[in-house]
C-alpha cells in the first residue's frame, strides 16, 4: 500500500469514528432501546377515585430526564376540553438529571363511571402520552328525576318553545340550580345538565367536539340570545331567561377558555388551568 493510500485510509476511518461519536451524542440510548425511557414519568397511567359530588379530579405526574442530553418539551395537548395541564412555559428545557412536575385536572361535570382522558406531550425526542383515569360514582336518580316519557314530553315542549325550560316544573332544574352561580359552577348547573348528560340527545351538541370556530363573542351571543330553530334557549334575563349580564360574561369566559375551538393554539393548557382556578376562587 502506498503512503497516499494509507493516509486516505486513516482519514476515512477517522471520519467514520467521528460520525459514530456524534451520532451517539445526539441519539437517545437506553438499556431497552426505547426512546421513551430517556424521559421517565413516575407513571404513564394514574387513576383517581372521585367522591360523590366532587367536581374536579386532580393529578400530579413527576418526570425525570435520565438521558445525557437536554430534552425539550415543546407542547401538550389534552384529549378534550375538560382536561387541562399546568407546567412551566414551553419550550420547557429539561437538563440531564433534572426532575419536574406536571399538574393536571379533569372536569367531572356530567360524567359517571370510569372515564379515561389523555395528555399528549411533544418533545425533542418524540411524543409521550399520559393516561388519566377517573372512577366517578354514578349518582342515584333523585325522586324528582324525569321518567323517559316525561323527558320526551319535555323535549317536545322545548322543540316548540325553547324558553319552556325556564317555566313551570322545569325551573327546579334549569333555573334554581344555577341561581347566583358563576363560571364553572354555572356551567355545571345550567349547561352540563343537557350537554354533559348521559342521556344527551343527538340534537343537543357535544360542546367538546364542535366543528366550528368559536370565540368569546360567539359564546356571549349564543348564551344571551340562544340559537334559532334549535333547542338552545336564550339565557339572558332580557330575553326571558334566568341569567344576568354578569353571569353570562362569566359563563362565556369559562367556555372560551375550557371548551375552546379557536384553532389558533394561542391558549395553552396551563393558561386554561389558571383561568379555571381563578374563576373557582372568585
Amino acid at each position: 500500500m502506498t503512503m497516499r493510500a494509507m493516509i486516505r485510509s486513516v482519514m476515512v476511518t477517522g471520519s467514520i469514528l467521528l460520525s459514530l461519536r456524534l451520532f451517539a451524542e445526539t441519539t437517545p440510548i437506553d438499556s431497552g432501546g426505547a426512546v421513551g425511557k430517556t424521559l421517565v414519568f413516575d407513571a404513564d397511567t394514574k387513576q383517581y377515585n372521585a367522591s360523590p359530588g366532587e367536581g374536579i379530579a386532580p393529578f400530579v405526574f413527576n418526570l425525570t430526564n435520565v438521558w445525557t442530553n437536554e430534552i425539550v418539551i415543546t407542547g401538550v395537548k389534552a384529549s378534550c376540553g375538560c382536561t387541562t395541564a399546568s407546567m412551566p412555559p414551553v419550550p420547557w428545557h429539561v437538563p440531564p438529571g433534572v426532575e419536574g412536575q406536571i399538574h393536571a385536572q379533569v372536569n367531572l361535570a356530567g360524567k359517571g363511571g370510569l372515564v379515561t382522558k389523555t395528555l399528549t406531550f411533544s418533545t425533542s425526542i418524540g411524543t409521550r402520552i399520559l393516561f388519566l383515569k377517573v372512577n366517578i360514582p354514578i349518582a342515584p336518580a333523585s325522586g324528582g328525576a324525569l321518567s323517559e316519557s316525561e323527558r320526551r314530553a319535555a323535549m317536545a315542549r322545548a322543540s316548540t318553545d325553547p324558553q319552556a325550560i325556564f317555566k313551570g316544573d322545569c325551573t327546579s332544574c334549569h333555573v334554581e340550580k344555577g341561581r347566583n352561580s358563576f363560571g364553572e359552577a354555572l356551567y355545571v348547573a345550567d349547561c352540563g345538565i343537557c350537554h354533559e348528560s348521559s342521556h344527551r340527545e343527538n340534537i343537543v351538541p357535544d360542546l367538546h367536539a364542535l366543528k366550528q370556530e368559536t370565540d368569546l363573542a360567539y359564546w356571549k351571543q349564543i348564551i344571551t340570545f340562544g340559537k334559532p330553530h334549535t333547542l338552545m334557549p336564550a339565557f339572558s334575563a332580557t330575553q326571558g331567561g334566568p341569567l344576568t349580564d354578569e353571569q353570562i360574561a362569566s359563563l362565556a369566559n369559562y367556555l372560551n377558555h375550557v371548551i375552546s375551538h379557536n384553532f389558533s393554539g394561542t391558549m395553552t393548557n396551563a393558561a386554561n388551568t389558571r383561568a379555571i382556578q381563578q374563576q373557582i376562587a372568585e
